[in-house]
């Protein structure tokens, strides 16, 4: 397989990013999403390589465990760089993720100690986040898991320098940054970015804090009171809100295409009428 290696100098490709930040002529703009187009292909193989020694070391934890890998959407990217225009793109650390997901908080803690205590790895921990008690603790939105920031220094000296971003959660923790996105999705709302809706974050805030509660994990800040309080509240929210039903009618809205593995299936999504397109694709050919 041939890795896309990057085109451009870090300089160039920062002034491209700060110019999609601040806006430009179209052919100004259509110039710089390639050169940030590349920088981010080039993270495929660093992303490749990080997952490997991930993956074995989180089998090693548990059999079972969820490995997954892959590369920042470039619209997630230019949205980023649109929402921070002064933002080098060369220090996102997470154009390239790979995402752990374990049965328990013990198995998370025993993944986070073999990969830091890796001394034979040739990619390198530079950077550690822990969401989960300390350094910086649960998120007041609600998020919750750990994160390790790796610096490519492997065989392949055209790919060193490159970051790649591993994030570790627990099924419980998965499920609720999952919940997020899917309401993010469906519903317009910006909640993974800390925007919106009172009362839609601070759901999910009390939810997090009754899965600290669950999980024996500190809880965030904002939330952080006995779990009847917490249970009472959340029971006035979901009244009013009717979140849950929400979500489950997101879920079965997808399920009601998705139930044959072996296709591939390109989704169109109306937010407005709550309906989705459904554009079947087998063997890469529409059907």
């Amino acid at each position: 397989m041939a890795w896309v290696t990057r085109r451009f100098s870090k300089t160039q490709i920062n002034k491209a990013g700060k110019l999609i930040g601040r806006g430009g002529t179209p052919a100004e703009i259509s110039e710089a999403r390639e050169k940030v187009s590349n920088f981010r292909s080039a993270h495929a193989y660093p992303l490749f390589s990080v997952t490997i020694h991930v993956r074995k070391n989180a089998l090693a934890v548990n059999p079972a465990a969820i490995v997954a890998r892959r590369l920042k959407r470039l619209p997630t990217i230019i949205d980023k760089l649109k929402r921070h225009p002064n933002m080098n793109v060369t220090t996102m650390h997470d154009l390239g993720g790979c995402r752990v997901i374990l049965e328990t908080v013990a198995e998370v803690d025993a993944l986070v100690e073999r990969l830091q205590g890796a001394r034979r790895a040739q990619n390198v921990i530079t950077r550690s986040y822990d969401y989960l008690r300390r350094h910086p603790g649960p998120q007041d939105s609600g998020y919750r898991g750990v994160h390790l920031v790796y610096e490519y220094r492997a065989t392949k000296p055209d790919f060193w320098g490159s970051a790649v971003e591993v994030q570790i959660r627990t099924g419980l923790q998965h499920a609720w940054a999952t919940a997020v996105e899917t309401l993010d999705l469906f519903g317009g709302t910006r909640l993974k970015y800390g925007t919106g809706d009172e009362d839609l974050k601070r759901f999910f805030l009390v939810v997090s804090s009754l899965m600290a509660v669950d999980e024996g994990l500190p809880q965030p800040q904002a939330a952080a009171t006995s779990p009847g309080a917490l249970r009472g509240e959340l029971r006035s929210l979901e009244k009013e809100l009717g979140l849950l039903s929400r979500l489950s009618g997101y879920v079965a809205l997808v399920e009601q295409f998705g139930s044959d593995k072996r296709t591939t299936f390109l989704m169109q999504l109306n937010r407005t009428e709550q309906t989705l397109l459904n554009i079947r694709l087998v063997g890469g050919r529409q059907s």
